[in-house]
């Protein structure tokens, strides 16, 4: 009777309604316990910064403002406009309760406060996800991970869209995950919420459209429900994303711009990629090369500068200037013509021509400068995305941590019980607290360097063959080559896909914990 106790008690113990949610709860609290004090201590730490320093940042805010201002047609040809339309009401509010309470630097602080939030919800996510398709035990592992990632956690401290990318990512894999066991109308209900998310994802930035079409493509791998089921899926993905972002093209982009291009600055980034890819650019490439060349000969009469003003003139086409100044600068006879074209930005051409001509002009040149160099452009390709799996700081080509260390920091004032006024790269006089900021500067990258091990938990995750494993690696390995095809290995790019790392990383290290004990129990178990 013992004997058939002791055989049958882990079974009990993972099957028994009440002790499963007597786990659940415990880990749930951990869980809970653990984001209160790591989110804390970042966020009493570091105030939210950057807008007065960072052209990407102070334009999510001119159109967060904009939107606030009734102006709905905030569409351009440059910056992406997702993220203001999602946060201009938390915005709205928080400026509002700054104003009412009459306390500077509340509004950013209540508006910090909201994204961390939002954000806080993906380890939480993540643990119901793993609990549901494996154990309690590598949910919480899987959990912890995710959160203790201190890359992933600094986006929510600028006024960047990537947070919001990445914790849209995972709430559409958890929606496809409570879809998996769903009844087939509700099936379809919260397919269509994920597809929602996804798509206003995707006018947050334009380059997740192949991210989201591989999670569309993953449902046909639900061999637990009918073929035509799992089509319907991937049509509602397909169709309700797709409408979402035809909607903002239709409605808010083509009436602010006049033109259903998305971007008119996409193929400069991409030219300006080839000087890290290591590609060369020359006049005898081809045609456009040519003509490219010859434009860069060309003096404007003075410096356009690309500053906070000029915002509003990313929502026309062309020229900024005159037809006569335009005219002027373009029938000038050509300068000395360097036939190595070095890789700049072309500021005289976007104003004088316009950044629709430009751009379509560079997107030619980049396709010469490829096809005379296939080899370096597709090595490079290879190594960048090396590069941002294993998210190596030796190689990208920012610095991989956003927030500031002590050593950047310009104290002001008074330290009172570490708290402090500073001037940095992010802040103009906002308090900072330096303890917690020495601490994670400090565990920065030790925490980060478990990111070597993603090679193998990509692998592990293919050769497992789970649907939620492998989804988050096809998504994560689709966004990586987006990235390293059209664009450098930035580490705010990367960020959009952080937690999908974490996710592969967290249900990696539970297996290996796993197994260990396993086998450290029947090492025991010979033993005696």
């Amino acid at each position: 009777m013992a004997r058939f106790c002791a055989a049958k008690l882990p079974t009990l113990l993972y099957t028994n309604p009440v002790m499963i949610a007597a786990t659940r709860s415990r880990h749930l609290r951990i869980l809970l316990l653990a984001t209160l004090v790591l989110q804390g201590l970042l966020f009493i730490s570091y105030p939210i910064g950057g807008v007065n320093n960072d052209d990407n940042q102070a334009a999510q805010a001119y159109l967060m403002d904009e939107l606030l201002q009734g102006n709905l047609l905030i569409g351009n040809l440059r910056y992406n406009t997702g993220y203001p339309f999602v946060m201009a009401p938390v915005k709205a509010l928080t400026d509002a309760l700054e104003g009412w309470l009459g306390q500077g630097e509340l509004g950013d602080r209540l508006f910090l406060l909201v994204q961390m939030a939002v954000y806080s919800s993906i380890p939480f996510l993540v643990y119901d996800m793993m609990w549901r398709r494996f154990s309690a035990g590598k949910a919480l592992i899987g959990a912890l991970v995710v959160l203790l990632d201190p890359f992933g956690l600094q986006w929510t401290h600028f006024y960047l869209p990537e947070w919001l990318i990445a914790t849209a990512l995972v709430w559409a894999l958890w929606l496809a995950q409570l879809a998996w066991s769903a009844s087939p109308t509700r099936r379809k209900l919260l397919v269509a919420l994920a597809a929602l998310v996804l798509g206003i994802m995707t006018f947050t930035r334009f380059n997740c459209v192949p991210v989201v079409a591989v999670y569309g493509a993953s449902f046909l791998l639900w061999r637990h429900i009918p073929l035509r089921q799992r089509l319907s899926l991937f049509a509602i993905v397909g169709g309700t994303s797709g409408a979402v972002l035809a909607a903002y093209i239709a409605f808010i982009h083509i009436p602010s711009t006049g033109v259903a291009t998305l971007s008119c600055v996409s193929d400069s980034t991409w030219l300006a990629s080839f000087g890290v890819k290591g590609l060369r650019l020359h006049m005898s490439q081809g045609p456009a090369s040519e003509k490219y060349a010859q434009y860069l000969s060309l003096r404007a009469p003075q410096d356009p500068g690309f500053t906070a003003n000029h915002y509003t003139k990313w929502r026309i086409p062309g020229p900024w200037v005159s037809p006569a100044q335009a005219q002027a600068f373009l029938s000038q006879p050509f300068g000395e013509v360097n036939p190595e074209i070095r890789i700049t930005f072309p500021q005289d051409m976007y104003w004088y021509m316009g950044p629709c001509p430009s751009s379509a002009l560079l997107a030619d040149v980049t396709r010469e400068a490829i096809a005379a160099q296939p080899g370096t452009y597709l090595a490079a390709v290879a190594r960048d995305s090396l590069t941002m799996l294993l998210q190596d700081p030796e190689h990208l080509v920012f610095r991989i941590q956003h927030l500031d260390r002590p050593e950047e920091l310009v104290p002001l004032g008074e330290n009172t019980l570490g708290f402090q006024r500073v001037t940095s790269a992010l802040y103009s006089g906002q308090r900072v607290w330096l303890p917690g900021i020495q601490l994670y500067s400090a565990l920065f990258l030790p925490l980060h360097s478990i990111k070597w091990l993603m090679p193998f938990a990509l692998l592990a995750a293919l050769w497992r063959r789970d649907w939620l494993l492998l989804t988050a690696a096809a998504m994560l390995l689709s966004g990586i080559l987006v990235i390293a095809f059209v664009a450098s290995a930035e580490p705010r790019y990367i960020s959009m896909l952080a937690p999908l790392y974490t996710l592969l990383l967290g249900w990696f290290l539970s297996e290996i914990l796993e197994q260990g004990a396993a086998a450290f129990k029947r090492r025991q178990t010979r033993q005696n």
